[in-house]
This record gives C-alpha cells, sequence and structure tokens, in this order.
C-alpha cells in the first residue's frame, strides 16, 4: 500500500475529495457499486486460485515501491509478479 494511504480512512463516495476515482456529485459513474464489488471478488479468486512470487528475485522485501512522478503518481518500476497456479484449489463449500 503506498505511504500516503496508511493510517487514512478514505472513502471513495465521500465529500473530502481525497480519493475521487469515480467522480463525484451528479456525474459520479453510475457503476461505482459494482466495480467495488468485482475488484473484491477478482482479488479474492486471484488470492485463492494463485501462490504468487516476487519477479526478480522471488523475495517479496526487496519489492521497490518508490512513486514516480505523475498526476496519479504511479510506481517509478514496474512491479513483476508471477503466478503459480495452485494443483489444488481452495474448495468453495465443504
Amino acid at each position: 500500500m503506498p505511504k500516503r494511504f496508511e493510517n487514512k480512512q478514505l472513502d471513495v463516495r465521500g465529500q473530502h475529495f481525497e480519493l475521487v476515482p469515480f467522480g463525484g456529485g451528479r456525474r459520479m459513474c453510475p457503476g461505482t457499486s459494482l466495480a467495488l464489488m468485482v475488484v473484491h471478488v477478482t482479488l479474492g479468486s486471484m488470492i485463492q486460485c494463485f501462490n504468487w512470487k516476487a519477479g526478480k528475485d522471488g523475495n517479496l522485501n526487496s519489492v521497490d515501491m518508490e512513486e514516480g512522478i505523475d498526476l496519479a503518481l504511479p510506481r517509478a518500476n514496474r512491479l513483476v509478479c508471477i503466478p503459480v497456479a495452485r494443483l489444488h484449489p481452495i474448495p468453495l463449500s465443504a
């Protein structure tokens, strides 16, 4: 997580405009609720179905979190992750 978001309670629907990925007011994206649900399901599925390795040396502590310079503060260096499929996915029903 970027340091600018640590120890903060941000709400994409709030009125403080600290984080505005879906716009605001009358012109706010109508798909905001769907997008937030899809992100949770997709991330959960990726965590459940894959083991992850850092691209360069496999050590997650060596991941460079330096921020670049742009309007959206991108990463200075790309994050390379290698998904390794699990042979036996976690069953959804027990």
